[in-house]
């Protein structure tokens, strides 16, 4: 995914302020006063200098629109997409330092997380249905020459 998600940030994809109303739905006049309280930011584009909305920022305008539509406050909206990102944030740490293999199988996913710090000789495994996820710790199978960084993981 590492080239693909390169590729996605490399691309230039920003609307103007009134495209960006048209398609999230939130008025000129919210878009700027969000702007204005630092929830979204804008960037100056072309010679004219008009402001353009980038697709990070048109999905936040969506969802301070949807929470607004709900009945959130603008600064509850603010606060829930706040923990939101800095839960995104962890997940994204979990899984770029510890998940070590994933697979597919008839009715489930399964996620090896790698070997428990208090208790190497064994993995964590999470098996993941659509509608559940439950976590096993899984021996670690070894030879006699091997150690915890060259070991061989039993299958799933």
């Amino acid at each position: 995914m590492g080239p693909f998600n390169a590729r996605l940030r490399s691309l230039d994809i920003s609307l103007g302020i009134g495209e960006t109303s048209r398609v999230t739905g939130a008025t000129p006049t919210q878009i700027r006063y969000w702007e204005k309280k630092q929830l979204i930011h804008s960037r100056r584009h072309d010679a004219n200098g008009n402001k353009r909305y980038s697709l990070a920022n048109i999905t936040l305008i969506v969802m301070i629109k949807t929470m607004l539509d709900e009945g959130y406050t603008l600064a509850k909206a603010s606060e829930e997409i706040e923990r939101s990102h800095q839960k995104a944030d962890m997940l994204h740490v979990l899984i770029s330092t510890r998940l070590q293999d994933i697979k597919r199988e008839a009715t489930q996913t399964v996620f090896n997380f790698g070997p428990l710090e208090n208790d190497p000789d064994y993995d964590v495994i999470a098996q993941v249905t659509d509608k559940t996820a439950k976590l096993y710790k899984q021996p670690v199978r070894k030879t006699a020459t091997e150690d915890h960084t060259d070991r061989v993981v039993s299958p799933f």
